[in-house]
């Protein structure tokens, strides 16, 4: 067979068009791969880059957040190295203006990777919780909400429930694995069984009620107000009325019933057949509404001495107007309706 000659083909023209269209080609893939991207901000930026996310979805969130200039430019430069299935999930805190390949090796070696700080507000549901969750971690809500039934773990930390429901202490929190449920479970309960036993548990006998009893009381605080000054004194008027025998009429639990979170309770939903409607049964619901932060807690066995049985909301979104009979109760009502009006 006989052999092509390039130089019998190519004229010295063409050789060099060839080899300006491959300078080109070099300097333009340089470009893709070592030049800057847009300085935008001097704060750096946390990109989360979810367990399983596949490499489109991670180019595209840069872009997102205008990390990178191009899209494309990156997509390419991160399958010419090699690099878009080494990437790691986490929180990256990243700078502005790197190169693509600076970006790449990044994520790749976890070099700005941050631990996650999630905030667990008081009086949220466990529900609540695992949809704040799943906002920050690699692992859905429902697979969170397992595990608060998990009957070894609810022995583990001395639970007298039938859930987490009320032992998760609200706090704001650090984790540096996203994909562990049961680690942030433990986490919570870890730190409410240490509050209780320290600050709560030497006054069981004081109050005369037991762990279940005083976790639910003070979910039940949780939910009347988040004044911390408040706090006690709604916590003498409840167990006032159990000591004489009175319905408690707390409306969290009503909206806990219901199942979610109403902006009023109406009349209807007073007739709701629950364990938890305490407008239907005496005593104590069987068990917490939501997650008491540490205040409520500590007023269910600090209850503030006094003959209140009633109390209304003030009108000004916050505070309470209280009652030692219902007629003034009554009273205090209507001044609150004229207001609303």
């Amino acid at each position: 067979m006989q052999k092509v000659n390039l130089n019998d083909i190519l004229s010295t023209e063409d050789w060099l068009i060839v080899l300006a269209s491959f300078i080109f080609i070099l300097m333009f893939g340089l470009n893709w791969f070592f030049n800057n991207n847009d300085l935008v901000s001097n704060e750096p930026v946390r990109i989360h880059i979810k367990n399983g996310m596949s490499f489109s979805q991670i180019a595209d969130t840069l872009k997102k957040y205008r990390v990178i200039n191009s899209r494309t430019a990156f997509f390419i430069t991160g399958k010419l190295l090699g690099t878009e299935r080494k990437i790691k999930s986490g929180y990256h805190l990243l700078k502005y203006g790197l190169s693509n390949y600076d970006y790449l090796n990044a994520l790749v070696t976890g070099k700005y990777l941050v631990n996650v700080r999630v905030t667990i507000p008081e009086g949220l549901s466990l529900k609540e919780i695992a949809s704040l969750l799943e906002q920050y971690f690699d692992f859905k809500a429902g697979e969170f909400l397992q595990l608060t039934s998990n009957q070894e773990l609810l022995n583990k930390f001395e639970v007298d429930h039938s859930s987490f429901e009320g032992y998760l202490m609200p706090d704001t929190y650090e984790f540096a694995e996203l994909d562990n449920p049961e680690l942030v479970l433990r986490t919570l309960a870890s730190e409410f069984k240490k509050f209780y036993d320290e600050r709560i548990k030497p006054f069981e006998k004081k109050v005369g009620l037991t762990k279940n009893q005083i976790v639910t009381l003070a979910s039940i605080i949780e939910g009347e107000t988040n004044l911390v000054d408040e706090m006690p004194r709604i916590a003498g008027v409840y167990l006032n009325r159990i000591k004489r025998g009175m319905k408690l009429q707390a409306d969290p639990t009503v909206a806990y019933a219901r199942g979610d979170r109403p902006n009023r309770i109406t009349f209807n939903d007073l007739k709701i057949n629950s364990p938890y409607n305490t407008y239907r049964i005496y005593g104590l619901p069987p068990g917490p509404i939501n997650c008491p932060g540490r205040d409520a807690l500590l007023a269910a066995v600090n209850p503030e001495n006094h003959n209140y049985l009633y109390f209304v909301a003030s009108g000004d979104g916050k505070s309470h107007i209280f009652a030692r009979t219902f007629t003034e109760h009554q009273i205090n009502v209507m001044k609150y309706r004229k207001l609303k009006r």
